[in-house]
């Protein structure tokens, strides 16, 4: 009993789980209805209908939603959400997605929804930090993607990349 008592104690973090295919609504929806902290960025895209063009809200992440948690919600989750498949892990250990991740994830989308994804390694192109706009602050790396200027920036714990179109006068170069 004690024991699940310091489990509480510990201080909540973000932490990505994994689902059945296109259940990350469904996921999102009872993790909200358990009252759990959760996020699930959506982009808008442009969808082909067989009689129309319809934008329509997608996950930037497929089959990933992030939830913040202490250690015993987190073991107690899996047994209460339907469409669960597991936590991200590396190693087969827990990884927490850090706070400063999900504060940039939330700030590109709210810059623009047309943000891709990559896994890439960008690490031969400039550094930059933009000094300008709702994104300043932020550091990544100039790259050409698809025939088009844009930062990455890099989120350790998923081990990926986004990508945002921007214009080259709102960044300068780290020396």
């Amino acid at each position: 009993m004690e024991k699940i008592n310091q489990l509480n104690k510990i201080q909540p973090k973000w932490f990505a789980i994994y689902t059945k295919p296109r259940a990350e609504k469904k996921v999102n929806e009872q993790l909200q209805n358990y009252n759990y902290e959760v996020y699930l960025p959506l982009k808008k895209e442009l969808r082909q209908w067989k009689d129309r063009l319809k934008k329509v809200e997608v996950p930037l992440f497929n089959s990933y939603v992030f939830v913040r948690v202490n250690l015993k919600q987190y073991y107690e989750i899996p047994k209460l959400i339907s469409g669960f498949v597991k936590f991200v892990t590396i190693g087969g250990q827990k990884v927490a997605v850090r706070d400063e991740e999900i504060e940039t994830i939330k700030k590109m989308l709210d810059y623009s929804s047309q943000i891709d994804i990559s896994n890439e390694d960008f690490r031969l192109n400039e550094k930059v930090k933009i000094r300008f706009g709702q994104l300043r602050g932020l550091q990544g790396q100039l790259v050409e993607f698809r025939g088009k200027y844009k930062i990455a920036l890099r989120i350790d714990s998923l081990a990926t990349n986004l990508l945002v179109e921007i214009n080259k006068n709102l960044v300068s170069k780290i020396l």
